[in-house]
């Protein structure tokens, strides 16, 4: 138990992310509590691809205050995510103290990549919905671009920098891997993502701390397919979509 304390001691820093997504919300209900009665009736509610409105309802409290509600909707879901993630894969009852940190510090990760992203969320969020209320003829749209970049990169960063907290700690404390661990360790890069040349799968299971099911192993030319392909239709094609759009 003492052992496990010092472990996870700090872990809780991670979920202040969390609740400073929430007082992020607050702030643009409070700034959006200041417009509401200048605002038109009815309010636009959606935007097209080059700022303009194309969609409006009659000014009520859902409307006006409807992207600040998701923001904080979103924010409340990826901390109870984040809660449950560390429930569904405890360790094993013989783990060493450095397959303990390494659990750690994918649990860390998790903290704090969606720590980040739910404040990521919350000011693209807020920032759509603040400017609707002030300018609602047109509302720019590479703030949301470039907000969306930041998410995307803000989980991979956040697990790096885990990943070297664990390795860091436990080495000042004199703990160091069986070689048999330390060649585990080299297959996880940043701490999550799978890299085996030797192993023909496509789908391993996900590393402990992770929670359950499966991930991709990018070691081998299916697994660089698939994610080149995943990142291509949801990651690049939206992105250069958006900024095509906006110009």
């Amino acid at each position: 138990m003492a052992t496990e304390t010092r472990i996870t001691r700090g872990r809780g820093l991670g979920w202040l992310l969390h609740l400073l997504a929430l007082l992020i919300c607050g702030a643009c209900f409070t700034y959006g509590a200041t417009l509401y009665e200048s605002l038109p009736d009815p309010v636009p509610t959606h935007w097209g691809p080059d700022g303009s409105p194309d969609d409006w309802s009659p000014k009520s409290f859902g409307s006006v205050f409807f992207a600040p509600m998701m923001g904080a909707g979103v924010s409340i879901f990826l901390a109870l995510v984040t809660a449950a993630v560390s429930k569904m894969d405890q360790p094993d009852k013989d783990a060493s103290l450095w397959k303990l940190y390494g659990r750690e510090a994918v649990i860390r990760g998790t903290v704090a990549a969606m720590g980040g992203t739910s404040i990521l969320l919350a000011v693209l969020f807020g920032f759509l919905a603040a400017a609707g209320w002030v300018n609602p003829d047109r509302v720019p749209l590479w703030p949301a671009i470039v907000l969306t970049a930041l998410i995307l990169a803000v989980i991979p960063v956040s697990y790096a920098a885990a990943s070297r907290w664990a390795h860091r700690t436990a080495h000042h404390q004199g703990i160091r891997p069986t070689e048999a661990e330390e060649q585990e360790s080299r297959l996880w890069v940043a701490g999550i993502i799978y890299n085996n040349p030797e192993d023909p799968q496509l789908l391993v299971p996900r590393r402990a701390g992770t929670g359950l099911g499966l991930t991709v192993n990018v070691g081998n030319r299916k697994g660089r397919i698939a994610v080149a392909i995943f990142l291509t239709v949801f990651v690049v094609f939206p992105l250069v979509l958006g900024v095509v759009l906006a110009l």
